[in-house]
């Protein structure tokens, strides 16, 4: 055995040149006859990734594939075997066939593969793939913000008056078009850290979003214009002061005082609010003044009317927006027109270089009070005064003022009327020759 063993192996180098050259032609021959008389093969390409473009159409109607059922998609192919037993995945692209979607929906629609080298020489030979695409339709809707102020806490004595207002005022939403559409309302919340809010303020704010139903939308699907917003909280410090009207004496006479004429308000107080503190130093509201010179019997007999005006950043929150004044004693007031000569008028610090006559000879002066008393008056209790003091004048007429008084003790009336004049004739005084 072992003699047969060796004879083999010595055989076997000896002719291993020999050998070696019949394997080579056994794998030439095997070539050739697979070629001749196999010459195409079939095989499977798996895993080939589907993709899809939008068309035109669905660019410009804004249409949206959301999902797509089929992701990969396996194939068979048949050819040469030296044309295609190298092929892989990457040698295809299978691609939707999107143009027959004209509207949103599910839609079932064919996939397309074919070799990325179009010289590639092969068939393919499964047909019929689909894929199922669901497609949106993207709208864009503008909505009112509403600012939303439940997380802020007012200071004690603050309140907030007027309009809560937002900036922007609106927000441009941008998504699924069912899902943009349920949107019922938008908020601006807004945030405030630094304890209790006691003054007017831009607050920070974000967009919160709410559906029909009410529910909030939380990490919703869809784009938005903005998220700062900015909410303004117009926070006042609210009091209630009384009113007071204030009278003044007549510029045109004099013992008749305003305390001695009895009135009534509409209105006996006010509600206001302040931006700060400065309301803390008010005790009432002035309304206004009222002179006896611009007050006559009609006056008096259907009241004066005064306009409620607050200073610059004040608030009325009451609403009352002007004030009746009334005379109870008012059946007891009368009005009668004097008629009083120049005589009764004097003329006050007339310069030395200068002569002043009065032209007007008489003038018409009114005068309210007590019936009783005006009934018993005559023109000579009325006397009148004109002043040049700082006057510059000239030669020829001036129209100048008059003051009129009452003379006598315990006048009950006065003059009214804002303004008197009469008409003055200036000559110069001739000077003396040294």
């Amino acid at each position: 055995m072992t003699n047969v063993f060796k004879r083999f192996a010595k055989g076997f180098v000896g002719n291993l040149k020999t050998i070696i050259q019949a394997l080579i032609f056994s794998v030439i021959i095997w070539m050739f006859i697979s070629i001749q008389i196999f010459p195409d093969i079939s095989m499977h390409i798996r895993d080939i990734p589907v993709k899809y473009e939008p068309t035109s159409f669905m660019n410009d109607e804004d249409l949206r594939i959301t999902s797509i059922d089929v992701n990969k998609v396996a194939i068979q192919i048949e050819g040469k075997r030296y044309a295609i037993s190298d092929l892989t995945t990457e040698d295809f692209s299978a691609v939707c066939d999107l143009s027959g979607i004209y509207e949103a929906g599910e839609h079932s629609v064919d996939i397309n593969v074919f070799p990325n080298d179009e010289s590639t020489k092969c068939q393919i030979m499964t047909g019929n793939l689909k894929a199922t695409v669901t497609v949106v339709k993207i709208v864009t809707r503008e909505i009112e913000v509403i600012p939303n102020t439940s997380s802020v806490k007012i200071a004690d004595e603050m309140q907030i008056e007027g309009d809560v207002t937002v900036e922007p005022a609106t927000i441009s939403i941008t998504g699924e078009e069912s899902l943009v559409n349920s949107i019922s309302r938008v908020e601006a919340l807004a945030e405030y850290n630094d304890g209790d809010l006691d003054h007017t303020a831009g607050l920070t704010a974000k967009p919160v979003f709410y559906n029909r139903s009410g529910s909030r939308l939380v990490s919703p699907s869809f784009t938005y214009s903005t998220s700062k917003f900015t909410v303004n909280v117009p926070v006042y410090k609210v009091k209630t002061l009384p009113v007071q009207v204030k009278f003044t004496g007549s510029v045109n006479s004099s013992g008749f005082t305003a305390k001695d004429l009895e009135y009534e308000l509409s209105l006996t107080e006010i509600t206001i609010a302040s931006p700060d503190s400065s309301i803390d130093n008010l005790d009432a509201i002035d309304i206004g003044e009222v002179s006896l010179s611009a007050l006559t019997l009609k006056d008096l007999q259907g009241g004066i009317t005064l306009p409620i005006e607050l200073p610059d950043g004040y608030k009325n929150i009451s609403g009352n927006r002007t004030l009746t004044v009334t005379f109870p004693q008012a059946d007891n007031f009368g009005q009668l027109g004097f008629t009083v000569p120049s005589e009764n008028i004097v003329i006050r610090n007339t310069p030395n270089n200068y002569t002043v006559k009065v032209l007007t000879n008489e003038m018409v002066v009114n005068v309210v009070g007590y019936s009783d008393y005006i009934q018993e008056m005559t023109p000579a209790d009325i006397r009148g005064t004109i002043n040049l003091l700082g006057m510059e004048l000239s030669e020829g007429t001036k129209s100048v003022s008059v003051t009129f008084r009452l003379t006598g003790g315990n006048v009950r009336a006065w003059v009214t009327g804002e303004e008197y004049k009469v008409e003055l004739l200036i000559t110069a005084n001739e000077t003396e020759n040294e």
